[in-house]
């Protein structure tokens, strides 16, 4: 069942109850009130007859004259019958209307016990609502009024309350058809554009967005994926094209040391330096491997993030870098905060930082790990880096025209640059007083 089908459907029911609850209400409301209006008719009567009957120097013998006893017994009714059965039996009513019965509970009727008698009787195919009373002087004073009125409007409620109801909810079953094909059409747009996106793997086209609706923002969301998406495959892309072209040169150097130890006529000096140059070859290979997984892996899938203290984390990095390589990483602090990362890419991008340092530091100078508060400094003494190349060092393989001799991939930086993406911070590099450089890494929150 496809959206719109099911927002008819939905308007349909939510239409089908709202009617018959108002429905079913309204006809309650209705009949109570008719009910009400014969009920206060028939007790109106009598409340009347009553007051006749309390005036001063009463008679029923005025009945059949023109006092006040017959003009509310006698008068002309169009659906309501009054009589009076006086104590000796005498029943005093209109005599061209018919006479009401007299049951066995309104001869029950006393002083002492119940004064009012209440039913329903029919009287020429026609209900209607009686109601005695036992007056003062023992007369029973009896009118009825005709509840066709009441049942012709309870059958024509029945009748077209449900006719309304059922109109109402095809109404709204068409609005709400309609209504849902306006709001489903751009979510069916945007099904077909992401389908179409896929099968033609066209990562440059874009939904036209218009309005400033739910669906608007919905597509706004899914153009800023697509530029993501775009983003990310061109970086692939461009990481393959770099990767290919950075291995050629090793790859071509192992081929040519490789064809050259096949010489039968290679002395053994030369033997041993072309397998010196194979073994560094293949380290270099090595760590291009390494640094090209670390930057193809996205560790925000493989590692949740952790809440841990630079001062502690850098402390780690110093004394494995020391060990390594024998040089002294010193670490100072000032307020070290606690900062949320993913502990593995923390370790692997401040240690390339370390590593840098130390290869472009030849001199016995010590590199220095400082961190103030929420920033950490890594700071070197060797030959540093020209303004021109400052911004350009953390791209994917680029590499300094002073240091392309020196031994790399050009990647250490680029990783220490995805990782600050990655955690919300801010990587830049400043010059070190008295020469060298200093790479800043701030956390922003």
């Amino acid at each position: 069942m496809n959206l719109r089908t099911r927002f008819a459907l939905i308007a349909g029911v939510l239409v089908f109850i709202l009617a018959t609850v108002m429905s079913v209400g309204a006809y309650r409301i209705a009949s109570s009130q008719l009910e009400n209006q014969v009920q206060t008719s028939l007790e109106q009567r009598i409340t009347r007859i009553l007051n006749i009957m309390a005036r001063p120097n009463f008679s029923w013998r005025d009945s059949f004259g023109p006092g006040p006893v017959n003009q509310a017994i006698m008068q002309t009714e169009v659906d309501a019958i009054t009589q009076v059965v006086l104590p000796n039996g005498q029943v005093l009513g209109r005599r061209e209307y018919p006479q009401l019965p007299i049951e066995n509970a309104d001869k029950a009727l006393s002083f002492d016990g119940k004064r009012v008698h209440k039913s329903s009787t029919i009287i020429d195919g026609h209900t209607f609502r009686t109601m005695t009373v036992l007056a003062n002087d023992g007369s029973l004073i009896q009118v009825a009024k005709d509840t066709q009125i009441l049942i012709d409007a309870r059958n024509g409620m029945r009748t077209w309350f449900p006719l309304f109801a059922a109109l109402a909810v095809m109404v709204s079953a068409v609005i709400g058809w309609l209504f849902a094909g306006r709001v489903s059409k751009p979510i069916e747009n945007l099904a077909l554009t992401a389908d179409d996106i896929a099968q033609t793997q066209d990562l440059e086209r874009r939904i036209t967005v218009s309005g400033k609706d739910e669906v608007a923002r919905l597509s706004t969301s899914f153009n800023t994926m697509l530029s993501a998406l775009q983003q990310s495959s061109d970086q692939q892309k461009q990481l393959v094209q770099d990767a290919s072209h950075e291995l050629r040169t090793p790859l071509t150097s192992l081929r040519a040391n490789a064809e050259l130890l096949q010489r039968d006529s290679l002395d053994d000096a030369t033997k041993q330096a072309v397998l010196r140059d194979i073994a560094a070859e293949i380290d270099e290979l090595t760590d291009l491997s390494s640094e090209l997984t670390a930057l193809a892996s996205d560790q925000r899938l493989v590692e949740e993030p952790e809440e841990i203290n630079l001062r502690e984390a850098c402390d780690d990095i110093a004394t494995r870098a020391s060990r390594r390589t024998g040089r002294t990483v010193s670490v100072t602090s000032t307020n070290p905060a606690s900062v949320k990362v993913r502990p593995s890419q923390f370790d692997r991008a401040v240690g390339n930082l370390v590593d840098n340092a130390l290869k472009f530091c030849p001199t016995p100078d010590n590199v220095e790990i400082n961190i103030v508060g929420s920033r950490v400094e890594v700071i070197d003494h060797g030959q540093g880096i020209a303004d021109a190349d400052k911004h350009l060092v953390f791209d994917r393989f680029y590499r300094a025209t002073a240091t392309r001799a020196l031994p790399g991939s050009g990647l250490g930086l680029a990783i220490v640059k995805q990782f600050a993406d990655d955690h919300e911070a801010v990587v830049n590099v400043t010059d070190t007083p008295g020469g060298g450089a200093t790479v800043v890494l701030t956390f922003v929150n």
